[in-house]
């Protein structure tokens, strides 16, 4: 399946922000309306439902997009979402927020803008069977994964495998860069040597 095929405009945007504090701040530039148990934001933009949690808080929009089942299962804490924030919070991989395209069958990173690596090829390979992809985007990476549906299981298994996936990639970024290290120190002292 290529990218065309895996996104268009009709994706459910889902922002990830996990840190509510800068939620807040950023919320706060728009007008706050009520929606049930989510909270409705008006700016100039369009309009975005939001719910907070302890943890984290999720903005979805646009809203006339957004599936009743997906809405329903964002209603409630997902475990995973934790694990994104671990290993996304970290110095060196700093976010505040992550924003996914959802459609059916998929969801995938659309700003992490990773850098590409040597051997992705070969790690699609092998994450294949978990639903999991590397995707180069203009010589960007980004992360998906299949969905089974909407539900909140299935956000949850996505989400942990995303998070799996993400420290996959910080620990092949850093292992390249030992490697790397390691064999110019071999090499420099063979220069030196001579």
């Amino acid at each position: 399946m290529s990218y065309d095929e895996r996104t268009t405009a009709d994706d459910v945007r889902v922002e990830i922000h996990l840190n509510p504090f800068s939620f807040r701040e950023t919320i706060s530039r728009y007008r706050i309306e009520s929606e049930d148990s989510w909270v409705k934001l008006v700016g100039k933009e369009g309009e975005y439902l939001a719910k907070e949690f302890d943890s984290y808080a999720v903005l979805v929009y646009p809203i006339y997009l957004i599936p009743t089942e997906l809405i329903r299962s964002l209603s409630y804490r997902i475990p995973s979402i934790d694990r994104l924030r671990e290993v996304l919070m970290k110095p060196y991989h700093w976010r505040d927020f992550v924003t996914f395209r959802v459609r059916e069958g998929f969801i995938m990173s659309s700003d992490l803008e990773l850098n590409v690596f040597l051997g992705m090829d070969l790690v699609n390979d092998v994450l294949v069977t978990t639903g999991l992809e590397f995707i180069n985007l203009e010589d960007k990476l980004e992360i998906a994964c299949r969905l089974q549906d909407f539900g909140s299981g299935s956000l949850d298994k996505a989400f942990r495998r995303i998070s799996l996936g993400l420290s996959l990639y910080f620990e092949l970024k850093r292992s390249q860069e030992d490697v790397a290290l390691k064999l110019s120190r071999e090499f420099l002292s063979k220069i030196l040597s001579d």
